[in-house]
């Protein structure tokens, strides 16, 4: 087979696979937020500068194929014009509403159809490949145009927003870094293994504890992140990161480890302030005032499982806090249609199917708390006494009351610990849950009159920041079975650091600072 032979015989089906290309992207959605596309007017101008023109060019040069050259030209410089035509409206669709297949396949099909007509031109009047061994040649390059094709509509629709990597393999031996670092963050996500995840306006980064350095990235440039959590699910912990667009949001789940993609689907909704983990369940929430549904997906995959509504008496319901086990997720409610009732809601994790509420009226303006304390919750209310009760996780059944013994409660297992501040003798107090006994009590020398901000635990270890009158921050930890100290150092901040948050692991706490309005955030590392 001669070049001549073989370029009309790849010509021809270049024209054909734009044709089918280019009718069947002005066919589908340009946009996934309200699948718009062109109007019918600009639809008519490509259908006739490319498959239609492309059409009647062939059937005109067949029957007259002295004009063989001069026909192949008007459809080529037609196909390049429908081609202009459609990139010009494919640019126009704004990355937030997400672009859809119609704009990138239109663009591909009306191009491959001007490259098979210049295929034509370059060939010449003539014979196709007669043969089935040159027609084997001419759909091999045809199946390379359609793979180049896919590729360019790929980078078209997602690849050109998404900067990411993956990790490589872990430093060798710990490095000598200093601590802190100043990171592009605005929250710290967790800590897996050796890794910080940090989320970013852009999208979220995976620091190696070690040395400080990028593990891999994934940003996008299309879109803000809005919020991000580091759940375990059947595949390993996971970290997924919600990315706000024109009529929802976009959730990608990342491997925590490698930062390799295990899905990236769409979602109507609205803002999502958090993400937890619920088995094999991801549960994205809102906070607060008109906080709209609550989402439940299937961590392996991104299934959509249930879409729950917090609202009762016929009205919606600020949601106040939010926490999970492996088969439950407890939502704390406020709700206003008939009074002010605070109610905590059960939800099975896989259906959102309800399985207890729990009310109570409280006489102050504080909000209803819930922990994950083993296997049920614990609710806290009230101002002075606080009061704490426990709540079996699958059927709502309460057990004891206590006394809260500080303002800052972190759940260890069947345990809940609390921070409280004193001018004379700070302490640590760990509360079996059940049954509401005192199982140790400490005290914090030297720390008169700082207070608790947060806390994090860890196998079997808690870690609390405590924050002095003059600024400075102390890391606190200790062993959650008697309450031995582990841990007492100072955290460096600039200024006074008025937001910060702790993450830790069985080997690592990462505490995380950051200053008002900004976009960096500093980790130090134990």
């Amino acid at each position: 087979m001669n070049a001549s032979r073989f370029a009309r015989g790849t010509g021809l089906v270049a024209i054909a696979l734009g044709v089918a290309a280019a009718s069947t992207g002005l066919a589908l959605p340009w946009t996934l937020a309200g699948s718009r596309r062109p109007d019918l007017v600009t639809i008519a101008g490509i259908v006739f500068l490319g498959p239609l023109i492309s059409a009647l060019c062939v059937a005109y040069a067949r029957t007259e194929p002295r004009r063989f050259r001069l026909t192949a030209a008007v459809a080529a410089v037609a196909g390049l014009a429908a081609t202009l035509v459609a990139i010009g409206l494919a640019t126009m669709v704004q990355p937030s509403a997400g672009v859809g297949p119609g704009g990138p396949v239109t663009v591909a099909g009306a191009a491959a159809a001007t490259l098979g007509w210049l295929l034509l031109l370059a060939g010449g009047p003539g014979a196709l490949p007669s043969a089935p061994r040159p027609w084997l040649a001419v759909a091999a390059a045809g199946v390379v145009l359609v793979i180049v094709a896919g590729f360019g509509v790929d980078y078209a629709r997602e690849g050109r927003f998404v900067d990411s990597t993956t990790a490589g393999d872990p430093p060798l031996a710990a490095g000598d870094q200093t601590w802190p670092l100043p990171y592009v963050g605005e929250q710290l996500v967790g800590v897996h293994d050796q890794l910080a995840i940090v989320r970013a306006e852009d999208g979220v980064r995976a620091v190696w504890l070690s040395s400080g350095a990028i593990a891999w990235r994934y940003l996008r440039s299309d879109l803000t992140a809005q919020t991000a959590g580091l759940v375990t699910g059947a595949t390993g912990d996971t970290v997924v990161v919600v990315f706000g667009t024109d009529d929802g949001v976009l959730v990608t789940a990342l491997d925590a480890g490698s930062g390799q993609v295990r899905f990236s689907e769409r979602y109507t909704a609205g803002k999502m302030a958090s993400v937890h983990g619920a088995g094999r369940t991801v549960v994205l929430a809102s906070s607060g005032i008109g906080a709209g549904d609550l989402l439940g997906l299937d961590v392996t995959n991104g299934t959509l499982l249930w879409r729950w509504t917090p609202a009762r008496n016929g009205g919606p319901c600020d949601v106040t806090d939010l926490a999970t086990t492996a088969e439950t997720v407890a939502v704390a409610l406020r709700c206003r249609a008939q009074g002010v009732d605070d109610v905590a809601v059960g939800l099975a994790a896989t259906t959102a199917a309800e399985r207890w509420s729990w009310h109570t009226i409280q006489r102050n303006p504080d909000e209803l708390r819930v922990h994950a304390t083993g296997d049920g919750f614990v609710t806290i209310t009230g101002t002075s006494p606080r009061r704490a009760v426990f709540m079996d996780a699958v059927t709502g059944t309460v057990g004891n009351r206590h006394d809260t013994a500080g303002p800052l409660a972190v759940p260890a297992g069947n345990l809940l610990l609390y921070a409280e501040p004193s001018g004379e003798r700070a302490h640590l107090t760990a509360v079996d849950v059940r049954t509401g006994t005192v199982k140790w009590d400490v005290g914090l020398p030297g720390l008169g009159g700082y207070q608790p901000l947060t806390a994090a635990t860890a196998a079997d270890k808690v870690y609390v920041v405590w924050r002095g009158t003059d600024g400075r921050l102390r890391l606190i930890g200790a062993r959650t079975t008697d309450g031995g100290a582990t841990e007492d150092r100072t955290i460096t901040c600039t200024t006074r650091c008025p937001e910060v948050s702790i993450a830790a692991t069985a080997a690592h706490a990462v505490v995380a600072t950051r200053e008002e309005k900004t976009t960096e955030l500093f980790l130090s590392v134990t």
